[in-house]
């Protein structure tokens, strides 16, 4: 398990040999593939400040782990940073890709709809370019100014000693600039994000033109009565993807019946609760099929999930009662 990061680099390559390594971000880390572990443990330098406290699961309680989706569920969709995206992702498609203006907002919807994200959806359906061109094209612009300091969340989120994660399909430094702006950083061991479940370049080159007749056309394919051809798979590995989101959980090591996902979308969480996890819809109050809670706010937490801190005192005076039991018979 990822507590046993405070032990020296060479007991932690052989305890952690199926999991991720886990790299600082300013108290945050990111969970990435352990063959990277190899080229990086001699110069690594872990920041452990803040996962002590949470990594301690002796208390026992139901859950041990909160995994937060980013986007529009840490935040509110009202901050407007979802629509500065979907705009910077056309602007790509038309500047970068060539996709003709009439087509990209059609293209787009369908892509993210079938895909997951409209990236996964380009790269299945032909188009090559390079990641981390394409993340700072769309994330690299956004109006970060937008997102303030949240004392609320960030006061919630230091009163629960459990594990908490950050599971975006977003890039490290966009999950690592919403954070920053929220002031809420260190609240959370880690991030499972883009390069963690897609960790090595695509081995075509971006730097090929894109033709046109190596392109599918999924408007056209959509648009019959009877398609028999089925959608092309992507190499991008995302939510609300049941296979990414499992290879998450076994990167970060996440029980799935001991953690909470909270996440602002209906397939997400859909998805989340086909493979056992406790499922929380962020951004309404109306619960739907396969969401356990329903919340308005992320800041509502606590009115819905009372328990969660009801555990957290009972662990608290567990540990103080022991505590005081060593200390009288010591003293005795």
């Amino acid at each position: 398990m990822f507590a046993y990061l405070s032990q020296p680099i060479a007991l932690l390559c052989s305890s952690l040999f199926s999991l991720c390594l886990q790299f600082s971000l300013k108290q945050t880390l990111i969970f990435l593939p352990l063959p990277l572990l190899i080229s990086s443990a001699l110069s690594l330098e872990l920041n452990l400040s803040c996962t002590n406290v949470e990594m301690d699961h002796a208390h026992g309680g139901k859950f041990d782990c909160l995994l937060f989706d980013l986007d529009d569920t840490l935040y509110p969709f009202s901050s407007g940073i979802s629509a500065h995206c979907t705009m910077n992702i056309e602007e790509y498609m038309l500047e970068k890709l060539g996709i003709e203006k009439s087509k990209i907002s059609e293209v787009s919807n369908l892509l993210y709809k079938h895909y997951g994200t409209t990236m996964a959806g380009l790269r299945a359906i032909g188009y090559k370019f390079d990641y981390d061109e394409y993340h700072s094209f769309v994330h690299g612009r956004l109006p970060y100014d937008k997102l303030k300091s949240d004392l609320v969340l960030r006061q919630l989120l230091l009163s629960l000693p459990i594990r908490k994660v950050i599971f975006t399909n977003g890039d490290k430094l966009h999950a690592a600039r919403v954070l920053s702006r929220m002031g809420i950083e260190d609240c959370f061991e880690g991030i499972i994000c883009f390069e963690t479940l897609n960790p090595l370049e695509d081995p075509s080159s971006p730097n090929e033109a894109n033709s046109e007749n190596e392109i599918f056309d999924i408007i056209a394919h959509l648009s019959k009565d009877d398609a028999n051809v089925e959608l092309p798979r992507s190499p991008i590995l995302c939510k609300p993807s049941e296979d990414a989101m499992i290879q998450a959980l076994k990167i970060a090591n996440i029980d799935p019946q001991r953690t909470i996902f909270f996440d602002d979308s209906i397939r997400n969480i859909v998805a989340g609760k086909h493979i056992g996890l406790h499922t929380v819809l962020v951004g309404t109050s109306n619960r739907i099929k396969g969401a356990d809670y329903a919340l308005e706010s992320i800041h509502n937490i606590k009115e819905a999930l009372p328990e969660l801190w009801e555990e957290a005192k009972k662990s608290e005076e567990r540990q103080y009662s022991g505590k005081v039991s060593i200390e009288t018979s010591v003293t005795a």
